[in-house]
């Protein structure tokens, strides 16, 4: 029969991780793993009792950025006051190398014992000054031609700076959130030291602000001093200036000077343009009349320019008047009537003198004409003189309000310069801090480090991810069948059933009957299983002749084949056929003497196939090898071989042969070619999956009837379950031994 391979199910099929498979290999390596944590765990203990404890001081300190000065002078130290920045400022300056160092000066760290341990004796001396010599000269080699020329660092200078470094590295400077609040810490294996250090930071701290801003109020009062000689200086040189310029120009007060100087020009402005007009009014006029002289009177009178003239106007009205009286009188009284000769003679009269008055008033226009031209050119002028004389105030008040802004800015800064000066050098030595100590540091009471429940925790989550780790690494690189998974996993074949591995004495040897022994056993179980899977996978065609082999001798297919002939005994009529015909092992377990006919003796025709089969106690006959031949491939693989096969199928219901490993010789392939079906036994943690895998295929490929796989001694304390299901969880769990 010619069985169907499974497909492969790998750990990682999909780019997905097979928890499970994870948790196998832990729950298989959970005594390793806890072993390590344990270890580990004991080596932490051992290692934290050692370390002397450590204890940590804290001193609070109040930086305040409103300082309460009795005089504000906050612009001169121009420090940012009320921001986050000046706070965090001041917190790392409290960090910075220069603390440090004077804290190690106040509290005389360079000679303290736990900063600096002295020198025992002069023979520790000069083993340090030999190691310091091996040192150069090792650097000497290694170094290049330019680096050879840096000057070499004091070795005082050195053990300095590394007291200094490790002071900064066991302060801790840490702002407290939403307040003003910074605490100092220290931590130092003497608790007084602890305190001592913390607090000599704070005060370090306090005395380096205080001396700061003394320098700053120093340098301050010094720089405004040399400032307010030259500002003075300045303010009398831009008096001065303001003073030769009143003189030169002979300024007394241009107070309401320019707006007097507007006024008039506007006054002169509106007298020019009367004047223009008049002057245009009488030209028009002038031009009309061109030669009045050869003009008649009636011409006179008929034109505009005479007309208009106010004395023209008023005998013309005069005129009109009386030539109306004497034609009303005409109306009444004759020529010679006394009142109508008045009449007329006051109208001859008032005509003559409006006559004589047109004949003057033609002779007087041009002089009118020449007079508002003179009036206006006058005018003209006087206005031109007016706005010269402005401009020339105007630019004399801005120069005047130039030098005068010029020595009232001089005269602030130098009132301002003064004012400073005075408060400054009145502040000199009256310096106040802007942070406090709110709470002195007390040698702490209990240690911080080391936790020691915690590092022996932590030391033991550490090994034990270790050991994971490290069991999933062994898990990855261990190319051997480990679990039933691995054979859909690894090798893509059905399997057949998983027998545990039995811990048996060390005299035992061959192999081992656990099914015989004990129908009720685990093992027997596992048996079982295996018959079942092989029987269900005849249900088409039934297994007559079931050949089973393996890679390598002792992965057990010979107690593979006689635990499940005795099986398959207790349903079917069963032939176990020994053909090993190089290492022979049934015989020797059903305790058959070494010169009882079997399976060669029968192939050479030297005895009745009848008398070389055997009859067992467990229900089952036995076809041992006999005498092993010289050439046994050619025995199983003559005519005779398949007569004796064929002969046996119609015997038994079930014929299974115990055959060679393949990668011995190629016996099993030969016999597989006679059988229905190909059982292949796998050694699990040892046999390598890509040897197994490459024999499978050749299996296939050489269309051989392969059934499936049998894991053979299966550790059931590394299988917390069997299968992907988790079917037989535990159910291996006890150790009886090895088969």
């Amino acid at each position: 029969m010619q069985a169907h391979n499974l497909p492969a199910i790998s750990p990682g099929e999909g780019g997905s991780i097979d928890l499970r498979h994870i948790w196998r290999v832990v729950a298989g390596n959970w005594r390793s793993i806890i072993g390590l944590s344990v270890v580990v765990s004991l080596l932490a203990a051992l290692w934290v009792m050692r370390i002397p404890p450590v204890y940590l001081a804290t001193t609070t300190i109040l930086i305040d950025t409103q300082p309460a000065n009795t005089v504000s002078i906050e612009e001169v130290y121009a420090l940012p006051y009320r921001n986050y920045q000046y706070f965090q400022t001041q917190v790392e300056i409290i960090k910075y190398r220069d603390i440090a160092e004077r804290t190690a000066d106040e509290l005389d760290l360079w000679n303290h014992p736990l900063f600096a341990p002295p020198a025992d004796t002069g023979e520790v001396e000069e083993s340090a000054v030999f190691m310091a010599g091996i040192r150069s000269w090792i650097s000497g080699l290694l170094t290049t031609t330019a680096e050879k020329a840096a000057p070499v660092v004091d070795p005082e200078e050195q053990r300095r700076a590394a007291i200094v470094n490790r002071i900064m590295g066991q302060l801790t400077v840490e702002p407290v959130e939403y307040t003003q609040l910074v605490r100092v810490s220290f931590e130092s294996t003497d608790r007084n030291l602890a305190a001592d250090v913390a607090n000599a930071v704070a005060r370090v701290y306090i005395q380096s602000e205080l001396n700061s801003k003394l320098e700053t109020t120093r340098e301050a009062s010094s720089w405004l001093s040399s400032r307010l000689d030259d500002l003075k200086a300045q303010l009398e040189a831009s008096q001065q200036a303001l003073q030769a310029f009143r003189d030169r120009e002979q300024i007394l007060d241009v107070a309401g000077g320019p707006g007097l100087g507007v006024q008039e020009l506007n006054e002169l402005s509106a007298r020019l343009g009367d004047a223009r007009r008049a002057r245009m009014q009488a030209e028009t006029i002038f031009r009309e009349l061109g030669g009045a002289a050869n003009y008649s009177v009636q011409q006179l009178m008929s034109m505009p320019g005479v007309l208009q003239h106010p004395l023209v106007q008023s005998l013309a009205q005069s005129l009109t008047e009386a030539q109306q009286d004497v034609a009303r009188l005409a109306k009444r009284y004759g020529p010679e009537h006394p009142s109508m000769m008045t009449a007329i003679a006051r109208e001859e009269s008032v005509k003559s003198e409006f006559e004589d008055q047109v004949l003057q008033v033609s002779q007087s226009i041009e002089k009118e004409y020449h007079l508002a031209l003179r009036n206006e050119q006058n005018i003209e002028k006087q206005l031109a003189e007016v706005k010269q004389e402005v401009a020339d105030l105007n630019r004399k008040e801005f120069r005047l309000r130039e030098l005068e802004q010029q020595v009232a800015t001089d005269q602030r800064l130098y009132e301002m310069f003064f004012s400073r000066a005075r408060e400054t050098s009145e502040n000199v030595g009256f310096e106040q801090a802007y942070a406090r100590v709110v709470e002195k540091a007390v040698p702490p009471m209990g240690a911080v480090k080391p936790n020691k429940q915690r590092t022996v925790g932590i030391a033991f989550v550490l090994s034990a991810l270790l050991g994971v780790g490290l069991a999933i690494l062994r898990d990855l690189l261990d190319n051997t069948v480990k679990s039933p998974d691995d054979v859909a996993d690894k090798l893509h074949a059905p399997l057949l059933g998983a027998l545990p591995d039995i811990r048996l004495p060390k005299r035992h040897s061959g192999p081992y009957t656990g099914f015989l022994d004990d129908h009720t056993s685990h093992f027997a179980e596992a048996v079982r299983t295996a018959r079942t899977s092989l029987a269900l996978s005849g249900l088409e065609k039934p297994h007559k002749i079931t050949v089973i082999t393996s890679t390598t001798p002792g992965e057990g297919k010979s107690t593979v084949s006689i635990n499940l002939a005795a099986a398959l005994a207790q349903m079917e009529k069963v032939l176990l056929i020994d053909a090993d015909l190089r290492r022979p092992t049934v015989g020797s377990v059903f305790k058959l003497a070494k010169g009882v006919p079997g399976l060669s003796n029968v192939l050479a025709r030297d005895c009745e196939l009848a008398s070389a089969i055997h009859k067992t106690d467990q229900g089952f006959d036995v076809l041992p090898v006999g005498l092993i031949p010289a050439n046994p491939q050619e025995l199983i693989s003559s005519a005779r071989f398949r007569e004796v096969l064929k002969q046996l199928a119609g015997q038994y219901d079930r014929v299974i042969i115990d055959s060679t490993p393949i990668n011995a010789v190629s016996d099993a392939l030969i016999l597989a070619t006679q059988a229905d079906s190909l059982v292949y036994v796998v050694k699990a943690d040892v046999t390598p999956a890509s040897v197994v895998k490459k024999n499978l295929n050749h299996i296939k490929n050489s269309n051989l009837p392969l059934t499936g796989v049998i894991l053979n001694r299966l550790n059931a304390r590394k299988q917390p379950y069997y299968g992907k299901d988790g079917y037989y969880s535990g159910y291996y769990g006890h150790s009886e031994g090895k088969a």
